[in-house]
Protein backbone atom coordinates (compact mmCIF):
# COMPACT_ATOMS: atom_id res chain seq x y z
CA UNK A 1 0.00 0.00 0.00
CA UNK A 2 1.77 3.63 -0.75
CA UNK A 3 1.39 6.64 0.70
CA UNK A 4 -1.44 8.16 -0.81
CA UNK A 5 -3.42 4.51 -0.66
CA UNK A 6 -2.82 4.66 3.33
CA UNK A 7 -3.87 8.52 3.37
CA UNK A 8 -7.13 8.14 1.67
CA UNK A 9 -8.25 4.69 3.52
CA UNK A 10 -7.11 6.76 7.13
CA UNK A 11 -9.84 9.90 5.74
CA UNK A 12 -12.61 7.27 4.73
CA UNK A 13 -11.87 5.70 8.61
CA UNK A 14 -12.11 9.82 9.68
CA UNK A 15 -15.62 10.69 7.63
CA UNK A 16 -16.78 7.11 9.36
CA UNK A 17 -16.59 8.68 12.69
CA UNK A 18 -18.20 12.14 11.47
CA UNK A 19 -14.74 13.87 10.89
CA UNK A 20 -14.16 16.30 7.22
CA UNK A 21 -11.12 16.23 6.23
CA UNK A 22 -10.35 18.93 3.06
CA UNK A 23 -6.93 18.31 1.37
CA UNK A 24 -5.04 22.22 0.73
CA UNK A 25 -3.37 23.43 -2.06
CA UNK A 26 0.08 23.38 -2.63
CA UNK A 27 2.74 22.01 0.22
CA UNK A 28 3.50 22.58 3.60
CA UNK A 29 6.47 22.33 5.54
CA UNK A 30 9.21 20.20 4.12
CA UNK A 31 6.80 18.59 0.92
CA UNK A 32 4.92 17.50 3.15
CA UNK A 33 0.94 17.11 2.46
CA UNK A 34 -1.28 19.65 4.23
CA UNK A 35 -4.87 18.82 5.17
CA UNK A 36 -7.61 20.77 7.32
CA UNK A 37 -9.62 18.72 9.82
CA UNK A 38 -12.79 19.46 11.08
CA UNK A 39 -14.97 18.52 13.92
CA UNK A 40 -18.11 20.11 14.29
CA UNK A 41 -17.75 23.88 13.91
CA UNK A 42 -14.25 23.41 15.02
CA UNK A 43 -11.19 22.95 12.61
CA UNK A 44 -7.02 23.03 12.40
CA UNK A 45 -4.89 22.75 9.46
CA UNK A 46 -1.96 20.08 10.06
CA UNK A 47 0.78 18.89 8.10
CA UNK A 48 0.59 14.83 6.95
CA UNK A 49 3.62 12.80 7.58
CA UNK A 50 2.32 9.04 6.44
CA UNK A 51 4.48 5.96 7.54
CA UNK A 52 3.72 2.58 6.00
CA UNK A 53 4.19 0.46 9.37
CA UNK A 54 3.88 1.85 13.04
CA UNK A 55 5.80 0.55 15.68
CA UNK A 56 6.66 2.49 18.61
CA UNK A 57 10.84 3.02 17.90
CA UNK A 58 9.20 4.81 14.37
CA UNK A 59 6.55 6.54 16.57
CA UNK A 60 9.33 8.21 18.59
CA UNK A 61 11.52 8.78 15.71
CA UNK A 62 9.51 11.26 14.30
CA UNK A 63 10.56 14.57 13.66
CA UNK A 64 8.19 17.46 14.37
CA UNK A 65 8.60 20.12 12.17
CA UNK A 66 8.31 23.99 12.22
CA UNK A 67 4.80 25.29 11.52
CA UNK A 68 1.36 23.63 11.24
CA UNK A 69 0.64 20.63 13.97
CA UNK A 70 1.77 17.15 12.73
CA UNK A 71 -1.23 14.46 12.14
CA UNK A 72 0.67 10.95 11.55
CA UNK A 73 -1.47 8.84 9.25
CA UNK A 74 -0.31 4.73 8.88
CA UNK A 75 -1.91 1.87 8.35
CA UNK A 76 -2.72 0.29 12.00
CA UNK A 77 -1.64 2.19 14.72
CA UNK A 78 -1.50 -0.03 18.08
CA UNK A 79 -2.19 0.92 21.19
CA UNK A 80 1.86 0.97 22.51
CA UNK A 81 2.45 3.29 19.11
CA UNK A 82 -0.27 5.51 20.14
CA UNK A 83 0.65 5.90 23.43
CA UNK A 84 3.98 7.01 22.00
CA UNK A 85 2.31 9.37 20.52
CA UNK A 86 0.07 10.84 22.55
CA UNK A 87 2.78 11.04 25.69
CA UNK A 88 4.50 13.28 22.56
CA UNK A 89 1.50 15.39 21.96
CA UNK A 90 1.09 14.24 18.24
CA UNK A 91 -2.30 13.82 16.36
CA UNK A 92 -2.86 10.36 14.49
CA UNK A 93 -5.06 8.47 12.51
CA UNK A 94 -5.09 5.02 11.02
CA UNK A 95 -6.75 3.48 8.22
CA UNK A 96 -8.80 1.09 11.08
CA UNK A 97 -10.67 3.51 12.64
CA UNK A 98 -7.89 4.63 15.53
CA UNK A 99 -7.66 8.19 15.64
CA UNK A 100 -6.67 11.37 18.73
CA UNK A 101 -7.26 14.40 17.73
CA UNK A 102 -6.74 17.38 20.67
CA UNK A 103 -6.85 21.17 20.61
CA UNK A 104 -8.64 23.97 22.23
CA UNK A 105 -12.28 22.36 23.05
CA UNK A 106 -11.98 19.45 20.93
CA UNK A 107 -10.80 15.94 22.06
CA UNK A 108 -11.43 12.71 19.75
CA UNK A 109 -9.56 9.54 21.21
CA UNK A 110 -10.55 6.21 19.74
CA UNK A 111 -8.88 3.33 20.46
CA UNK A 112 -8.32 -0.62 20.23
CA UNK A 113 -9.65 -0.88 17.03
CA UNK A 114 -8.11 -3.54 14.96
CA UNK A 115 -7.80 -4.55 11.60
CA UNK A 116 -10.54 -7.26 10.35
CA UNK A 117 -9.40 -11.00 11.00
CA UNK A 118 -7.50 -12.47 8.00
CA UNK A 119 -6.39 -9.18 6.96
CA UNK A 120 -3.55 -9.60 4.66
CA UNK A 121 -0.02 -7.92 6.44
CA UNK A 122 0.73 -5.23 3.91
CA UNK A 123 4.01 -4.76 2.38
CA UNK A 124 5.53 -1.54 2.88
CA UNK A 125 6.97 0.31 0.23
CA UNK A 126 10.12 -0.23 -1.08
CA UNK A 127 12.65 2.08 0.65
CA UNK A 128 15.28 4.36 -1.00
CA UNK A 129 17.94 2.54 -1.57
CA UNK A 130 20.06 4.57 0.71
CA UNK A 131 18.01 4.07 3.70
CA UNK A 132 17.93 0.11 3.97
CA UNK A 133 19.47 -1.48 6.60
CA UNK A 134 23.15 -1.73 4.66
CA UNK A 135 22.43 1.41 3.39
CA UNK A 136 22.04 3.40 7.16
CA UNK A 137 25.58 1.51 8.07
CA UNK A 138 26.97 3.35 5.44
CA UNK A 139 25.47 6.47 6.23
CA UNK A 140 25.78 6.39 9.93
CA UNK A 141 29.79 6.54 9.18
CA UNK A 142 29.01 9.80 6.81
CA UNK A 143 26.98 11.26 10.40
CA UNK A 144 29.58 10.01 12.73
CA UNK A 145 33.09 10.82 11.32
CA UNK A 146 33.68 14.69 9.55
CA UNK A 147 36.41 12.71 7.53
CA UNK A 148 33.93 9.62 6.09
CA UNK A 149 32.76 11.95 3.80
CA UNK A 150 35.61 13.05 1.85
CA UNK A 151 37.01 9.24 1.44
CA UNK A 152 37.43 6.97 -1.32
CA UNK A 153 34.51 4.87 -1.72
CA UNK A 154 36.51 1.71 -1.21
CA UNK A 155 37.80 3.29 2.05
CA UNK A 156 33.91 4.39 3.00
CA UNK A 157 32.57 0.81 2.32
CA UNK A 158 35.14 -0.52 5.03
CA UNK A 159 33.92 1.66 7.36
CA UNK A 160 30.13 1.14 7.22
CA UNK A 161 31.32 -2.87 7.35
CA UNK A 162 29.53 -3.07 3.48
CA UNK A 163 30.08 -3.91 -0.30
CA UNK A 164 31.86 -1.31 -2.17
CA UNK A 165 29.17 -1.33 -4.65
CA UNK A 166 26.92 -0.98 -1.74
CA UNK A 167 28.41 2.24 -0.75
CA UNK A 168 28.68 3.87 -4.30
CA UNK A 169 24.73 3.12 -4.23
CA UNK A 170 24.26 4.88 -1.20
CA UNK A 171 26.09 8.10 -2.20
CA UNK A 172 24.53 8.16 -5.55
CA UNK A 173 20.97 8.19 -3.84
CA UNK A 174 22.41 10.60 -1.71
CA UNK A 175 23.35 13.00 -3.89
CA UNK A 176 20.46 12.68 -6.09
CA UNK A 177 18.59 13.41 -2.92
CA UNK A 178 20.79 16.45 -2.31
CA UNK A 179 21.69 15.37 1.18
CA UNK A 180 25.46 15.18 -0.18
CA UNK A 181 26.98 17.35 -2.58
CA UNK A 182 30.04 17.29 -4.89
CA UNK A 183 32.44 20.10 -5.24
CA UNK A 184 35.90 20.79 -5.76
CA UNK A 185 36.85 19.78 -2.65
CA UNK A 186 34.87 16.75 -2.94
CA UNK A 187 31.33 15.43 -1.03
CA UNK A 188 30.04 17.29 1.66
CA UNK A 189 27.21 16.80 3.74
CA UNK A 190 24.60 19.30 2.43
CA UNK A 191 21.41 19.02 5.09
CA UNK A 192 22.77 17.34 7.84
CA UNK A 193 19.73 17.57 10.62
CA UNK A 194 17.53 15.85 7.94
CA UNK A 195 20.10 13.37 7.54
CA UNK A 196 20.00 12.32 11.26
CA UNK A 197 16.30 12.16 11.26
CA UNK A 198 15.89 9.94 8.14
CA UNK A 199 19.09 7.86 9.28
CA UNK A 200 17.56 7.54 13.17
CA UNK A 201 14.63 6.13 11.77
CA UNK A 202 16.38 4.02 9.02
CA UNK A 203 18.06 2.51 11.98
CA UNK A 204 15.15 1.88 14.09
CA UNK A 205 12.88 -0.17 11.13
CA UNK A 206 15.66 -1.50 9.29
CA UNK A 207 18.72 -1.97 11.59
CA UNK A 208 18.53 -1.63 15.40
CA UNK A 209 16.68 -4.94 15.98
CA UNK A 210 19.56 -7.13 13.61
CA UNK A 211 22.11 -6.40 16.50
CA UNK A 212 21.15 -7.97 19.64
CA UNK A 213 23.80 -10.21 20.73
CA UNK A 214 22.45 -11.19 24.34
CA UNK A 215 21.22 -8.95 26.99
CA UNK A 216 22.27 -9.62 31.22
CA UNK A 217 21.25 -8.66 34.89
CA UNK A 218 24.18 -7.66 36.68
CA UNK A 219 24.10 -7.83 40.93
CA UNK A 220 25.41 -4.43 41.19
CA UNK A 221 23.44 -1.78 39.07
CA UNK A 222 26.36 0.86 39.02
CA UNK A 223 28.58 -2.47 37.97
CA UNK A 224 30.54 0.52 35.23
CA UNK A 225 30.94 3.12 38.00
CA UNK A 226 35.02 3.15 37.88
CA UNK A 227 35.27 0.11 35.63
CA UNK A 228 38.05 0.08 33.12
CA UNK A 229 36.34 -1.52 30.06
CA UNK A 230 38.68 -0.75 27.34
CA UNK A 231 40.73 -3.74 27.68
CA UNK A 232 37.33 -5.35 26.51
CA UNK A 233 37.19 -3.89 22.98
CA UNK A 234 33.81 -3.04 24.27
CA UNK A 235 31.89 0.60 23.79
CA UNK A 236 29.39 2.24 25.68
CA UNK A 237 26.12 3.72 24.15
CA UNK A 238 22.39 3.97 25.43
CA UNK A 239 21.59 5.57 28.53
CA UNK A 240 25.01 5.19 30.29
CA UNK A 241 26.54 7.26 27.31
CA UNK A 242 23.35 9.77 27.14
CA UNK A 243 23.28 10.43 30.67
CA UNK A 244 20.00 9.22 30.61
CA UNK A 245 18.28 7.94 34.32
CA UNK A 246 15.28 6.17 34.55
CA UNK A 247 12.59 7.25 36.87
CA UNK A 248 11.75 3.62 37.13
CA UNK A 249 14.91 2.51 38.10
CA UNK A 250 15.32 0.67 34.48
CA UNK A 251 18.29 2.46 33.16
CA UNK A 252 20.31 0.38 31.15
CA UNK A 253 23.99 0.13 29.79
CA UNK A 254 24.61 -0.71 26.25
CA UNK A 255 27.63 -1.95 25.02
CA UNK A 256 28.87 -2.55 21.32
CA UNK A 257 31.42 -4.95 20.57
CA UNK A 258 32.02 -7.25 18.37
CA UNK A 259 31.39 -10.32 19.83
CA UNK A 260 29.85 -11.26 23.07
CA UNK A 261 32.99 -9.62 25.74
CA UNK A 262 32.90 -13.23 27.92
CA UNK A 263 35.73 -12.23 30.46
CA UNK A 264 33.58 -8.80 30.80
CA UNK A 265 30.50 -10.63 31.72
CA UNK A 266 32.15 -13.42 33.97
CA UNK A 267 34.27 -10.83 35.42
CA UNK A 268 30.83 -8.89 36.92
CA UNK A 269 28.67 -12.19 37.63
CA UNK A 270 26.55 -11.19 34.32
CA UNK A 271 23.59 -13.52 33.92
CA UNK A 272 22.04 -14.01 30.97
CA UNK A 273 18.61 -12.87 30.56
CA UNK A 274 17.42 -11.40 27.05
CA UNK A 275 13.87 -10.41 28.33
CA UNK A 276 14.47 -9.02 31.37
CA UNK A 277 18.08 -7.54 31.26
CA UNK A 278 19.64 -4.55 31.44
CA UNK A 279 23.22 -4.27 30.10
CA UNK A 280 22.31 -5.17 26.43
CA UNK A 281 25.22 -6.67 24.11
CA UNK A 282 25.05 -5.05 20.33
CA UNK A 283 27.32 -5.87 17.44
CA UNK A 284 29.37 -3.31 16.51
CA UNK A 285 28.40 -2.68 12.67
CA UNK A 286 31.39 -0.09 11.96
CA UNK A 287 34.95 -0.68 11.51
CA UNK A 288 36.51 1.64 13.96
CA UNK A 289 39.95 0.33 12.85
CA UNK A 290 39.73 0.99 9.41
CA UNK A 291 38.88 4.77 9.78
CA UNK A 292 41.32 7.56 8.57
CA UNK A 293 42.59 8.95 11.53
CA UNK A 294 42.28 6.51 13.91
CA UNK A 295 40.64 6.25 17.30
CA UNK A 296 36.98 7.08 17.54
CA UNK A 297 36.86 8.38 21.05
CA UNK A 298 38.08 11.96 20.63
CA UNK A 299 35.29 12.32 17.95
CA UNK A 300 32.77 11.45 20.63
CA UNK A 301 31.15 14.22 22.51
CA UNK A 302 28.60 13.55 24.58
CA UNK A 303 28.40 16.70 27.29
CA UNK A 304 25.53 14.60 29.22
CA UNK A 305 27.49 11.66 30.38
CA UNK A 306 27.08 11.15 34.28
CA UNK A 307 30.41 11.25 36.53
CA UNK A 308 32.41 9.06 37.16
CA UNK A 309 32.89 8.14 33.31
CA UNK A 310 33.67 4.62 32.60
CA UNK A 311 37.37 4.05 31.11
CA UNK A 312 35.95 2.42 27.73
CA UNK A 313 35.21 4.48 24.46
CA UNK A 314 32.05 6.08 23.67
CA UNK A 315 30.52 5.13 20.76
CA UNK A 316 29.94 7.95 18.32
CA UNK A 317 26.87 10.66 19.47
CA UNK A 318 24.56 10.15 16.50
CA UNK A 319 23.91 5.86 17.84
CA UNK A 320 23.64 7.48 21.07
CA UNK A 321 20.98 9.59 20.14
CA UNK A 322 19.48 6.76 17.49
CA UNK A 323 19.50 4.14 20.91
CA UNK A 324 17.28 6.86 23.08
CA UNK A 325 14.31 6.95 19.87
CA UNK A 326 14.53 3.04 19.39
CA UNK A 327 13.49 2.49 22.99
CA UNK A 328 10.19 3.63 22.14
CA UNK A 329 10.17 5.53 25.55
CA UNK A 330 8.63 8.67 25.80
CA UNK A 331 10.89 10.11 28.57
CA UNK A 332 14.29 9.05 26.25
CA UNK A 333 12.56 10.73 23.24
CA UNK A 334 12.84 13.72 25.29
CA UNK A 335 15.99 12.91 26.46
CA UNK A 336 17.63 12.57 22.93
CA UNK A 337 16.00 15.40 21.71
CA UNK A 338 18.14 17.42 25.00
CA UNK A 339 20.92 15.70 23.70
CA UNK A 340 20.89 16.66 20.12
CA UNK A 341 20.44 20.44 21.22
CA UNK A 342 23.56 20.30 24.01
CA UNK A 343 25.72 17.85 21.64
CA UNK A 344 28.51 19.57 19.78
CA UNK A 345 28.50 16.64 16.80
CA UNK A 346 24.89 17.07 16.38
CA UNK A 347 24.29 20.57 16.58
CA UNK A 348 26.73 20.72 13.63
CA UNK A 349 24.84 18.32 11.77
CA UNK A 350 21.61 20.29 12.65
CA UNK A 351 23.63 23.76 11.45
CA UNK A 352 24.44 22.42 8.25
Amino acid sequence: MNSPSITLAAVRALQNNGIAVRANDGSAVGGRRSVTVHVGSSARTYTVETRPRMGPGVAAAIDVPPGPPLLVIAPVIGDESAGVLRARGIDFADTTGNVRLAWDGVLVDVRGRRPPRGTPARRPAAAARAFTRSGAQVIFALLAWDDAVTLPLRELARVGGVSLGTAQIVVDDLLRGGLLVSGPDGRAVARGGELLSRWTEAYVVSLASKLSLASYTVPDARWWDGADLAEDDVQIGGDLAAGFVDATGRSSTTLYAERLPAALVVRHRMQRDDANGTVHVRRRFWRPEERAGGDDAHLVSAPLVPAPVVAAPLVPAPLVYADLIASGDPDRRAHADLLRARDPCLAQLDGT
